[in-house]
């Protein structure tokens, strides 16, 4: 599949997708992915955030679960585990209160049971498998999810998710019922999920998903007849962040490809730089945009008011001053970075 195929397999996503059509066209593009996306790290890091801003562009909810396959398949390549290429994948890490997973221990033959609720599963019924963090025991699973629903052993609580953006990504809360959990199920050892220098590759990869949705808001102001000095002065002051984000996406990239192996330990407060730079620009974007246009696009038209939601609840995956400390910490103990 040539990018004229990509194209045209993204444009055949229909304005207001279903969770059938997140799952019809997110197959259809795993051949162009396993073609044509470089892994991060390897030299062409930023081909690979180009391919997710190219996505999100189209679709904030197609792109969420292409990052999540694409981060999925990074963390097996690196750790030398068995891919199934026609398999659509999930990784599924948050934890907090209303995360309850734990994997009962009492085989003999070292394989134990997963009980509990994962909330924010992305894709919960629209992945084939899912890469899922068990925090009790700080390790990380692959979960036949066809399979494990056949057998009855997890159900869906969508009744969580409250918001009316990103409703179709289907990111519900999944209940584990005893399912057995194999020792070949294992990704890594404890805690290698978080420790391995992958964690910091992949953190740019939402960045470039946030950054995408915001150019397709600017997209449809370029769209429009603009008929007075203010709302030309807005398009202005928006292209120039989209050229300021591709550009710290660009240099992430960059630094990422020249120590994919964090030798020099500023992968991390590197992704937290550029993230912070993206989620301010998509900010300022989503601000201009409603000052550009009024509320005409937000209240009447559909495709425009869900992009609006969906990136505004995106970048919240940002942690925001959490974020910013961790980077200030950092620098005080490298004044010389970045």
């Amino acid at each position: 599949m040539d990018d004229t195929a990509l194209n045209r397999v993204l444009a055949a996503l229909p304005p207001t997708p279903s969770a059938d059509d997140y799952r019809h066209i997110a197959h259809q593009l795993l051949p162009y992915i396993q073609a044509e996306v470089p892994a991060m790290g390897e030299g062409e890091s930023l081909e690979r955030l180009r391919f997710l801003m190219q996505v999100a562009r189209r679709d904030l909810g197609l792109a969420r679960i292409i990052e999540g396959h694409l981060d999925a398949t990074q963390i097996l390549y690196e750790a030398r585990h068995p891919l199934h290429d026609e398999s659509l994948y999930g990784i599924w890490a948050s934890g907090g209160p209303a995360d309850s997973t734990q994997i009962d221990h009492d085989s003999p033959t070292g394989s134990g049971k997963l009980l509990g609720s994962k909330p924010f599963c992305s894709g919960s019924d629209i992945v084939d498998r899912a890469l899922v963090y068990i925090y009790s025991s700080e390790q990380l699973i692959d979960i036949d999810m066809r399979s494990a629903a056949a057998e009855s052993r997890l159900h869906f609580e969508a009744e969580h998710w409250k918001a009316p953006a990103f409703a179709e990504t289907h990111t519900w809360t999944v209940a584990f019922d005893s399912l057995l959990v194999r020792p070949t199920q294992r990704i890594g050892q404890p805690r290698w999920y978080f420790e391995r220098p992958g964690f910091c590759l992949g953190a740019l990869a939402p960045a470039a998903c946030w950054a995408g949705g915001a150019f397709g808001l600017v997209d449809h102001v370029r769209q429009q007849t603009l008929k007075n000095g203010h709302a030309k002065a807005h398009l202005g002051a928006m292209v120039a962040a989209t050229t300021s984000m591709r550009t710290m996406l660009a240099w992430g990239a960059e630094r990422i490809d020249a120590d994919p192996g964090n030798d020099g330990g500023h992968l991390f407060p590197t992704a937290l730089l550029v993230r912070h730079h993206i989620e301010r620009g998509c900010a300022d974007i989503l601000d201009r945009f409603g000052r550009t246009l009024g509320p005409r696009p937000l209240a009447f038209d559909a495709e425009n008011a869900r992009r609006v939601s969906e990136l505004s609840l995106y970048m919240r995956q940002c942690h925001a001053e959490s974020d910013l400390e961790e980077l200030g910490v950092h620098l005080e103990k490298h004044p010389g970075f970045p």
